[in-house]
């Protein structure tokens, strides 16, 4: 029985790559992609752009002017997700924030730096940080 009479090569595309992002991930940028999208990310960085609320990778790469693809494949490299390090960034930012003032309301810093609510913002601190907020800042 031939692979050809019984599956198209779409089908067998999809059943060794389920999803976009699998597909996607198999494809290595080029060492000159790779640093324009490293740029671009820390100019956005700089920029403070992880503050913004909800912001998906496919908003985040229109907004660096580079596509889902490169940017996916770009954390993809080296087993990051877009989503984990946008969260690291945003806490550091809330910590320096917590540092430099520490009469602000932890719910104020949290929607600064780009948590829809507070308990989100409680949940992914303490995730990353192993404290909450509220008892990471009783430590300075």
């Amino acid at each position: 029985m031939s692979w050809a009479g019984k599956k198209s090569v779409k089908d067998l595309f999809k059943s060794l790559f389920p999803s976009r992002e699998q597909a996607l991930s198999f494809l290595p940028l080029s060492p000159e992609e790779e640093a324009r999208v490293e740029a671009r990310l820390q100019t956005w960085v700089n920029n403070k752009g992880y503050r913004l609320p909800q912001r998906t990778l496919m908003e985040a790469a229109e907004s660096i002017g580079t596509t889902y693809s490169i940017l996916y494949r770009y954390f993809a490299a080296d087993g990051r997700d877009f989503r984990t390090w946008r969260t690291a960034l945003r806490i550091e930012d809330a910590m320096e924030q917590m540092k430099a003032e520490p009469d602000t309301p932890l719910s104020t810093i949290g929607r600064r730096v780009g948590f829809s609510d507070r308990s989100n913002f409680a949940r992914l601190f303490k995730e990353h940080i192993g404290l909450t907020p509220y008892q990471w800042r009783q430590t300075l």
